[in-house]
């Protein structure tokens, strides 16, 4: 019975209570069971105690239509026992069933004396997905997520103007024990780190330095006082910086952030990553230093981290890699000849956990090298070693699909085009979806410039486009029961096809259309409603509708890496509490709404 209620006491909303509260749960509840087809709960009768189910199913029922489905450590009865109301449904059992009985004035005196667990049962979904982080002790790192810089973790500025000499300026940050010193300019401040003093040292009777304003670096990568600092550690990782000045609202300097004060908040290993990237010189290395990788993803979303800023991180520590994998093994006479890309989930930033390798090269009309595909399998087998499976449809640069000049991609977006097919349209989703990461960049910008044009000059093309967002049926049937038929996952759905595709594809298809740049879904999102597209409402529910699709298929694959099995896309329904399966729902919901909007703003019907 005690190890029963320690199970208990890991669920919401019996999490919330103290040991006290468990106590009087403990000498005031009883196990019970019923078998299939019991009526625990009529409609319009009152419920004799609260049900907390350790085993089997009862669902929810007005008349013959089913309003709910209660599993493993879902409660029933509570709500009407607050209300003090008779039951608007019939509570039926479907699976045999094992459960707590909870006495009605222990659980009343326990609503008394807590209101937060009273107000749990009459929370909305995105309250209680709030209360799930605090559950999971996500407590510290969820408070960086919302904090702002304050005076309390800035240090004191030590600002001298720009035509002060060094020396003068080197023993006043020596007198204010500051941690870097701040250039004022005419225009803006400039700053000067320890980097800069060794330079000095080495350089300045060579250089002839004298002033101050020699050293710095201008103009001075900054923040604004009110920054998130998960925010200011995405600048600082992706500029590989340690000190970072903050500014007030009037452009006034009010001190400065040191990086070893944020990371005090957050052990995630981001910036350890990200130096291992930058000072690798060998291959090994780098693959060393992308071991971690999966290290700091978990522990990310462990401590409760939004899966869009995992992604975020997970994105800017993939950049490094990849571009300095592209400085070690593409020869140097490449560099500025051909551009590396970034396809799929990677190329909108979006990647998370280590999936299919999606990458191209565009070449410099001209451009021949002879040792091309030496390079190129080089590329692809150091991606092997670091744990990239190989893209099953052999979308990679040693593909000579994905591996040719300019010009050539030029004429493959003419005849996607002009001859829509279902290859084709795959294809120009792949090329939309593009990050140029290392190289010459500028090919990457003409290609894509090429794209958005011929767009503009063939508008009907995008009804064909788009048209990909029925390829795949909702898993959420009729009253609102999922659907999982496939034989070989019982009891499980496919999140990507049943309704990540169609989100993500549908703002793909928009933003083509509007001819937006951006590649990563939130941002496109984000620049449809700066646009007038959709507004700021419709615009919210989609990000927490793909923040939760994400949020979940994240923890299933983290459960997978774990247990060493092959990870994919599908969420097992079993293991999901109510409240998951109910914001999933609603999720779902959500998507099939954008659906029906995406195809009647495309005309999808009058499409053969």
């Amino acid at each position: 019975m005690i190890a029963l209620f320690d199970t208990l006491k890991n669920n919401l909303p019996f999490s919330l209570l103290d040991d006290a509260a468990f106590e009087q749960i403990e000498e005031n509840s009883q196990i019970a069971y019923y078998p299939r087809e019991t009526v625990i709960i009529s409609e319009e009768a009152s419920p004799k105690c609260v049900y907390l189910i350790i085993k089997g199913t009862v669902e929810a029922k007005n008349a013959e239509e089913l309003i709910d489905i209660y599993h493993t450590n879902d409660v029933f009865g509570a709500i009407e026992l607050i209300k003090d109301a008779p039951s608007a449904y019939q509570y039926i059992v479907s699976e045999e069933l094992i459960c707590y009985e909870l006495a009605t004035e222990t659980f009343l005196t326990l609503c008394m004396n807590n209101q937060t667990f009273k107000t749990y049962f009459f929370s909305s979904i995105v309250e209680r997905m709030e209360l799930i982080k605090e559950k999971k002790d996500y407590a510290r790192t969820a408070d960086m997520m919302v904090a702002r810089i304050d005076e309390n973790i800035l240090h004191a500025a030590c600002i001298v103007d720009a035509d002060t000499a060094i020396v003068e300026a080197l023993a006043k940050l020596e007198e204010s024990r500051a941690v870097a010193l701040i250039v004022k300019n005419e225009y803006g401040y400039g700053i000067v780190t320890d980097a800069d003093l060794r330079y000095y040292i080495l350089h300045k009777e060579e250089d002839e330095l004298s002033k101050i304003s020699q050293l710095q670096s201008y103009p001075v990568i900054s923040v604004e006082e009110e920054t998130l600092l998960f925010n200011v550690l995405l600048t600082m990782t992706e500029h590989n910086i340690k000190h970072l000045p903050v500014m007030d609202d009037k452009e006034d300097l009010v001190g400065v952030l040191e990086l070893t004060d944020l990371l005090s908040y957050l052990s995630n290993q981001t910036h350890f990553i990200s130096v291992q990237m930058e000072r690798a010189e060998t291959v090994d290395e780098v693959i060393e230093a992308s071991r971690r990788i999966e290290i700091m993803v978990g522990v990310l979303h462990e401590k409760g981290v939004k899966s869009r800023y995992v992604a975020k991180m997970v994105s800017e520590v993939h950049k490094k890699m990849y571009a300095k994998l592209f400085a070690l093994i593409f020869p140097k006479s490449w560099h500025k000849r051909c551009t590396l890309l970034l396809l799929g989930s990677e190329g909108r930033g979006e990647q998370i956990l280590r999936t299919d390798q999606d990458n191209a090269i565009v070449f410099e009309n001209g451009f021949e090298p002879e040792e091309k595909e030496a390079v190129l399998l080089h590329f692809i087998e150091t991606l092997d070693k670091i744990g990239f499976p190989r893209c099953p449809g052999n979308v990679m640069i040693i593909n000579p699909k994905w591996a040719k000049s300019l010009d050539a991609y030029k004429e493959d977006i003419r005849h996607w085009i002009s001859t829509p097919s279902a290859d084709g349209m795959m294809d120009m989703a792949i090329v939309y979806d593009t990050y140029a990461v290392a190289g010459n960049i500028d090919l990457f910008k003409e290609m894509r410039s090429y794209l958005l044009d011929k767009i503009k000059e063939h508008k009907e093309f995008l009804s064909y486009f788009a048209r990909s967002i029925e390829s795949f049926e909702s898993p959420l049937g009729l009253f609102s029961r999922f659907i999982t038929s496939e034989k070989n996952h019982k009891n499980e759905i496919d999140i990507k096809k049943g309704a990540l595709f169609a989100l993500i594809h549908g703002v793909r298809a928009l933003s083509l259309e509007y001819g937006i740049k951006k590649t990563n879904t939130t941002q496109r999102i984000k620049e449809l409603n700066e646009l007038g597209y959709m507004n700021q409402e419709d615009a919210r529910d989609l990000l927490e509708t793909l923040e939760v699709i994400n949020t979940i298929r994240l923890h299933a694959q983290l459960e997978k890496l774990q247990q060493e099995e092959e990870i994919d896309n599908y969420i097992c329904l079993t293991t999901l509490g109510k409240l998951e399966r109910d914001t999933l729902k609603e999720a779902l919901k959500t998507v099939e709404q954008f659906k029906k909007r995406v195809s009647y703003h495309f005309h999808l019907s009058m499409v053969s």
